[in-house]
């Protein structure tokens, strides 16, 4: 009995010094090396909102599509709204000026679906530059 006392207290000590290890390992990671610098450019505001775009998270994709990571922050709709700021990341069809939301706030959106703007003048401006910064840069 005092034996099996004793494995529980080694096995015990060795998680919790584990533990702590690597607390401390996760604690003194560089994490903005592995993030990458952003360059966000305001494309456009309107009365909706505010959308800019992360010129450095433009990426190629097969298919001849592309990533970019934007920022949107919708307007208040009354007094006692503080306005609501949203991350996306978007894939686009450059060819077709299509787009999908694969990401909103970090939570992967896998059912997303190809969709035009629908004559939204901030998802155009977006797809717009997104593509030109692409082709020229």
């Amino acid at each position: 009995m005092q034996n099996q006392t004793y494995k529980m207290k080694i096995i015990s000590n060795l998680f919790y010094f584990s533990l702590t290890l690597l607390f401390l390992i996760l604690n003194f990671a560089p994490y903005s090396y592995a993030i990458g610098n952003v360059d966000w450019v305001l494309l456009k505001e309107n009365n909706d909102g505010k959308e800019w775009l992360d010129k450095g998270s433009i990426k190629s994709l097969p298919n001849g599509e592309i990533s970019v990571l934007t920022k949107f922050f919708k307007n208040p709709t009354n007094s006692d709204d503080d306005g609501e700021l949203s991350l996306y990341v978007m894939r686009i069809n450059c060819d077709e000026k299509k787009f999908k939301d694969t990401s909103i706030n970090g939570i992967p959106q896998f059912n997303s679906k190809w969709q035009t703007s629908n004559n939204d003048e901030l998802i155009d401006d977006v797809i717009e530059n997104s593509c030109s910064e692409f082709i020229n840069g």
